[in-house]
């Protein structure tokens, strides 16, 4: 595969990172921000950028310590969301559930937390299947 060049020369790797997963190269993306998250581990945006470009690649563990990472970092709605979503998708009802209603204490009015429970309540009576949503993030 050839890789086109992103971004301007100083540009930083969350941004050019981003911009590979709208390309569809999510590898590359992962390539690029994992030396960059060693380095700069309180990075909260790298490592939610990370978690996206792991769960596109269902990669779902890495993309679920990374997305855990961000939003211990950085506890917004929309990365404890993000981190519940990834949860549900791998089977861990109960925590995903707790961590939704986490989001709500956070935002009481963030529907995607409502979403998530929703889906989480028919996973568990049977209702519907689980999905795949894209994270997010970018």
């Amino acid at each position: 595969m050839v890789t086109l060049p992103v971004g301007d020369v100083g540009e930083s790797p969350v941004e050019e990172a981003k911009e590979y997963i709208r390309r569809g190269q999510r590898r590359i993306a992962v390539e690029l921000l994992e030396p960059w998250v060693e380095e700069h581990d309180d990075d909260a945006s790298a490592w939610s950028v990370l978690a996206a470009a792991y769960y596109e690649l269902d990669n779902f563990a890495a993309a679920a310590a990374a997305a855990r990472r961000a939003a211990k970092l950085k506890p917004s709605a929309r990365n404890w969301c993000n981190y519940g979503m990834i949860l549900r998708k791998i089977g861990r009802l109960e925590e995903a559930e707790r961590i939704q209603y986490r989001v709500l204490t956070l935002d009481s009015d963030y529907d995607r937390a409502r979403t998530e429970l929703r889906k989480i309540h028919e996973i568990r009576t049977g209702d519907r299947p689980a999905h795949r949503p894209r994270l997010q993030n970018i």
